[in-house]
C-alpha cells in the first residue's frame, strides 16, 4: 500500500473517530447507534497501518488484492447497516400506527364523556 494512501487512511479513521465521539457528545447520537461506527474508525485505523494483514487475509480467502476484499466487506457492512435501519424504521411506523390509534380511542372516550356531562 503506498505511503500516501497509508496517511489519507490514518487521517481518515482519526477525523472519523473524533467526529463520532463529538456526535456523542453533543448528544446528537446515542453510544449504543454510534459503537460500530467507532469500531469502523478502528478498523479503517488498524488496516491503514498494518496493511500487511489486510493482504494476507485478502489471499487467505483466495481473493487476489486488498482493495476487492475491502470493497466486498464495506458493501457487506453497508448492506447490513440498511437493514437494521430498515427494520428499525417498520417498527417505528408500526408503533407510530398504535399510537395513533390509541390517541383517536382516548379522544373519542373524552369528547363521550364531555357529552355526557352536558
Amino acid at each position: 500500500m503506498p505511503l500516501q494512501l497509508r496517511i489519507i487512511g490514518i487521517i481518515l479513521a482519526i477525523s472519523f473517530l473524533i467526529l463520532t465521539v463529538h456526535l456523542v457528545r453533543k448528544d446528537r447520537a446515542e453510544v449504543r447507534h454510534m459503537r460500530k461506527w467507532l469500531l469502523l474508525a478502528v478498523i479503517i485505523f488498524v488496516g491503514a497501518l498494518f496493511p500487511e494483514l489486510g493482504t494476507e487475509l485478502a489471499h487467505l480467502l483466495g481473493i487476489i488484492n486488498l482493495t476487492s476484499l475491502v470493497l466486498f466487506g464495506l458493501t457487506g457492512v453497508l448492506l447490513v447497516f440498511a437493514l437494521k435501519s430498515q427494520i428499525s424504521l417498520i417498527n417505528l411506523e408500526k408503533q407510530s400506527k398504535v399510537l395513533t390509534q390509541e390517541l383517536s380511542l382516548l379522544k373519542k372516550k373524552v369528547r363521550e364523556m364531555e357529552q355526557g356531562k352536558k
